[in-house]
């Protein structure tokens, strides 16, 4: 069929349109690729609910319905993301509030639970109870009553909600400096990343706890990372490093598949994150301006 003009796949007319006429189950992704591509401005909502400095947001698995924020207020709050965008609807506080700080939070695979951690002393968890400080947390993508996190006392802790409160959990890795984040291989349960302060970016077999199977870097291994993430085939891993740019490895390669450097990068000072983004081939990533970088993976 002929294109009508201005029926394009970035119209919504046009959209409409191909979906009636076509009824392509991947139409939908593939509009919001083709938006996200040609825009020169993104949409902006300023969604005001806590009373300090935001640290976490997380949004909920397949397609974001839901999202989750936690700061300096101690709070988590939970957002629908349509009523919130045209204001029909104020964020809902989660029952439990934290002793400090909250810097990570995480869903489990069925939306159903919210997991947070904060610089305290309490035990990870739900928030039904408390977390420890953690600077990252991590479900387990086959079973939901397990999770990963990281900590700046060097350790990286796998824990099971159905322990008894007091009991311990599982220590994966243990390193004099301080683990900034950790991550479930989304196809290989048993594999995990995680981002170091001194040691860099690591990979892990859960069955062989204390002993990393693979540091990332080449002869320059020992380098700052302070962010990690698996794609969501876990074939690839994007770490972000201290004064250095973000990077991509293949799973099982020590070596940089590519370096996503940019004239406007810098990464000197405070901890950020970085993620894989749209389909497959995009990231995203901060730097020092505090300037978010979106950068095509397909080089």
């Amino acid at each position: 069929m002929k294109e009508l003009k201005g029926c394009g796949m970035r119209s919504s007319v046009g959209f409409l349109s191909r979906r009636e006429l076509s009824g392509q189950p991947l139409m939908k992704e593939e509009f919001q690729r083709r938006r996200l591509a040609g825009c020169t401005r993104l949409y902006k909502k300023d969604m005001l609910g806590h009373f300090g400095c935001v640290n976490a947001i997380e949004f909920s698995n397949n397609g974001g319905e839901w999202l989750v924020s936690g700061g300096d207020d101690r709070r988590v709050l939970l957002w629908h993301m349509e009523k919130a965008i045209h204001a029909r609807s104020k964020p809902v506080k989660l029952k439990g509030e934290h002793l400090s700080n909250i810097f990570c939070l995480a869903f489990d695979s069925t939306n159903k639970k919210v997991f947070s951690g904060g610089k305290s002393k309490e035990n990870p968890s739900d928030l039904c109870n408390k977390t420890s400080f953690s600077s990252y947390l991590s479900v387990s993508p086959v079973n939901d009553n397990v999770f990963a996190s990281s900590s700046d006392d060097g350790r990286v802790l796998i824990w099971d909600t159905r322990e008894p409160p007091h009991g311990e959990p599982f220590c994966l890795a243990s390193y004099p400096s301080a683990f900034h984040s950790v991550m479930f291989n989304p196809v290989e349960p048993r594999l995990l990343a995680t981002a170091n302060s001194k040691e860099g970016v690591g990979l892990w077999d859960i069955r062989k706890p204390r002993s990393s199977l693979l540091r990332y870097g080449g002869s320059m291994s020992l380098q700052s990372a302070m962010s990690v993430r698996f794609n969501s085939t876990g074939t690839q891993l994007l770490a972000l490093r201290r004064r250095l740019p973000p990077v991509l490895y293949e799973l099982h390669s020590r070596l940089p598949s590519f370096q996503f450097d940019n004239q406007g990068y810098f990464n000197s000072c405070t901890m950020k994150s970085c993620c894989f983004a749209g389909d497959k081939d995009q990231v995203g990533h901060r730097c020092q301006a505090f300037n978010p970088f979106s950068t095509p993976e397909n080089r």
